[in-house]
């Protein structure tokens, strides 16, 4: 395979940290374009795109392999992309923390590496909210730990408020329980305090290039006839958060999505994916809504890395054609009696936690339903009323 202009043997992509440099592309029709791509962060990946060829050019099929523009095609880190385009106005950061000393930190560390891009603080999450209503921001840092209304909550005001907004939590720490919680409110990714000064921009350069692509993408994938991906990853948290990233970036590039249908489409794949890493690879629970979080989370901490769950795998399939999207998510655990959730209904509530996230599966999707020995979850949704 001809290795394209400016990229190097055995570079790998880290912008987005989900592909390495192995990209094929197989032409078998005019009207045909099939698109393989493998991952870095996710082991395997087979992804087929049918687009109609009429108005494409071949800078458009690189956008539809890279996700990107054939500029970026060189496997240049996110900064380098993002230097890369000084001459447009630079994006507008919104930072919010209580503490005066980690806003003018936070707030520094960004403004001396990019001094183009806009940095609004605020000292608490209703402050940043009056933000966001008034004006437009890109991406926003947020402490997980504030006084009245706390981070969590913050995000989930986001979530409801402003679909589709990235959000950067700090942690105090970074573990399994935390990392598990950010995944879980819709984080786009988490930097504990300790790490700040090493992995604050970074994550906020992966944001803002992860945007910028997806600019570039819809330029190509509006002629997208017929998607189908699949992907399997290791039973890790991480790069569940990655892929949940890659969908929801995805998703945004096909624009035939408001934000709040890819907020609520990708709530649900994550919510499936968790169910699949906790519950299905990992038996934290013996029995569906046995225990609470916290106690899955620990009981995960101690298995993970015991046979055979260290070796067990999460597989996710994407369909999309003109009728419906389809999401299978399939684990490699012993499976459950999914009739315990099945009878589950109605919006989630925070009287009876219990359950909550197959609530937000079911209110998201038209169809929910099992394989038979249940570890497989198949969501569907119409693209009728898209």
């Amino acid at each position: 395979m001809r290795t394209p202009r400016g990229q190097q043997k055995g570079q790998r992509r880290h912008n987005t940290g989900l592909y390495d440099s192995h990209i094929a592309t197989e032409t078998l029709k005019p009207e045909r374009q099939i698109i393989r791509i493998s991952l870095f962060l996710l082991k395997t990946v087979n992804t087929t795109v049918l687009v109609r060829s009429s108005d494409l050019n071949e800078q458009s099929l690189l956008v539809i392999i890279a996700g990107s523009p054939t500029g970026l095609l060189s496997h240049r880190t996110g900064e380098q992309v993002l230097r890369g385009q000084e001459t447009a106005p630079g994006p507008t950061i919104l930072f919010v923390d209580d503490s005066a000393t980690d806003r003018t930190r936070g707030s520094g560390l960004i403004r001396r590496r990019y001094p183009e891009w806009t940095v609004i603080e605020a000292a608490c999450a209703q402050d940043g909210l009056n933000v966001l209503a008034e004006r437009h921001v890109d991406a926003v840092v947020s402490d997980l730990v504030m006084p009245n209304m706390d981070g969590r909550d913050f995000l989930r005001r986001i979530n409801l408020e402003f679909a589709g907004l990235p959000v950067v939590l700090i942690t105090a720490q970074g573990d399994d329980r935390i990392a598990a919680e950010c995944v879980e409110l819709g984080a786009v990714n988490y930097v504990p305090k300790r790490r700040l000064a090493d992995d604050l921009v970074p994550a906020l350069e992966d944001v803002i290039t992860a945007q910028k692509e997806v600019v570039a993408t819809r330029r190509v994938l509006q002629y997208v006839v017929q998607n189908r991906c699949e992907f399997e990853i290791h039973n890790d948290l991480d790069q569940i958060r990655s892929l949940i990233n890659f969908l929801r970036d995805r998703l945004s590039a096909f624009e035939r999505f408001t934000p709040t249908d890819i907020q609520s489409g990708t709530t649900a794949v994550r919510e499936s994916l968790l169910n699949a890493y906790f519950h299905g690879n990992l038996e934290a629970n013996s029995r569906p809504l046995e225990h609470t979080r916290d106690e899955y989370v620990a009981w995960a901490v101690r298995q993970k890395s015991k046979p055979p769950y260290s070796d067990r795998r999460i597989r996710l399939e994407v369909n999309l054609d003109p009728v419906e999207i389809n999401f299978r998510i399939t684990d490699q655990g012993k499976g459950f009696d999914h009739a315990i959730v099945t009878d589950l209904t109605g919006p989630p509530s925070d009287r009876f936690p219990a359950g909550n996230g197959f609530r937000q599966i079911q209110q998201a999707m038209d169809s929910v339903s099992f394989n038979e020995c249940g570890n497989m979850i198949i969501l569907t949704r119409s693209m009728c009323d898209r």
